[in-house]
């Protein structure tokens, strides 16, 4: 339990410092993906997303029930996928990182769904959402992001 809640925490401590970082330096972005684009370091992105899954993976597989495990593999599938093509302005890659992120997005909702059941803090990123419209991918993906962490490290604990 210490390892897998360690794991999380330190998955939800990279995406923190990332976006912490980005946003200090550029300001609010219009999603968490079009980092990649106003960032000088193109690995970031991508090395950021990976480490963010790859932390979560074993916690996430541990603590689902194992008649719909499939949601939390695809999870981090996804994630792996989105950041394996980070560049979604172009034809192909964009084909990929956008249905990976749609995979992504509902898979994630669901997981929590059927976890936890009503996803607060996903909503609460929605409302916020509405009210800046110019960021409302970012204040969403944000909201389900966050939703998916302080949900996981709830259920490592609880599971513990």
């Amino acid at each position: 339990m210490i390892i897998e809640l360690i794991a999380v925490t330190v998955s939800c401590i990279i995406m923190t410092l990332y976006l912490t970082a980005y946003i200090n330096a550029r300001g609010i972005p219009a999603s968490i993906s079009a980092t990649y684009y106003n960032t000088e370091k193109k690995w970031m992105f991508p090395t950021t997303i990976a480490a963010t899954g790859l932390c979560a993976l074993v916690p996430l597989l541990n603590n689902t029930p194992e008649s719909y495990q499939f949601v939390a593999f695809f999870i981090v599938a996804a994630t792996l996928f989105v950041a394996s093509a980070p560049a979604f302005r172009e034809e192909m890659v964009g084909t990929v990182h956008g249905v990976s992120a749609a995979v992504l997005g509902l898979c994630a909702l669901a997981w929590l769904v059927l976890t936890t059941g009503c996803p607060w803090w996903a909503i609460a990123g929605l409302c916020v959402a509405i009210l800046d419209h110019k960021h409302f991918l970012f204040w969403f993906e944000v909201g389900l992001l966050y939703n998916l962490f302080i949900d996981l490290i709830t259920v490592v604990v609880m599971n513990g």
